[in-house]
């Protein structure tokens, strides 16, 4: 089975993952803004992965532009973003960015990174912004996925761990027989 791993990573957590994913399957990672289809296509697997902002998947464009050229492929999409895993999270991710053509591909969700002091000068404020959106909700209003945004704010996170690997590694490795 050969295999690749488009990764498109901002912030370092996407990044983290595709390395060990590349570990575990010895797929080649490539930044999903230096990826040829050319190249993809000569491929069985090919794995996307990640990060969200603003409920979109970094380097999915990619994937929407190519996938008649990835006809017959093991497709899989990986995200990292700070929301803990839930129904309602895969839900609006896998509407906003894996419908039509891209509906049947499976998506695997991931907690990534989080550091104030990390992010550039835009994304900085705008995430200074949300928070203060935020804080002035009524804590009854805040949708699951806000509430970490309030609790790790002025903190270092690292919610990364290979472990959460395994059901995507399952399904690659099950193809692959």
């Amino acid at each position: 089975m050969s295999g690749i791993i488009l990764c498109r990573s901002k912030y370092g957590a996407s990044a983290k993952y595709a390395e060990w994913l590349s570990q575990e399957t010895g797929f080649k990672v490539t930044d999903t803004k230096k990826a040829d289809i050319k190249e993809v296509a000569k491929y069985d697997t090919v794995v996307l992965g990640g990060g969200v902002y603003a409920s979109s998947i970094a380097g999915i464009a990619f994937l929407k532009k190519n996938i008649s050229a990835l006809k017959g492929k093991n497709i899989y999409v990986y995200c990292c973003g700070m929301a803990p895993l839930s129904e309602e999270v895969l839900g609006i991710l896998k509407k906003k960015n894996l419908s039509g053509e891209l509906s049947d591909i499976p998506l695997f969700y991931y907690q990534g990174k989080w550091d104030m002091n990390d992010l550039n000068l835009s994304d900085k404020a705008m995430m200074k912004l949300y928070i203060k959106m935020l804080e002035k909700k009524d804590p009854s209003e805040l949708k699951e996925y806000d509430r970490p945004m309030l609790e790790v704010k002025d903190k270092t996170m690292d919610w990364t761990d290979k472990k959460n690997l395994g059901p995507l590694l399952e399904l690659i490795r099950s193809k692959g027989e």
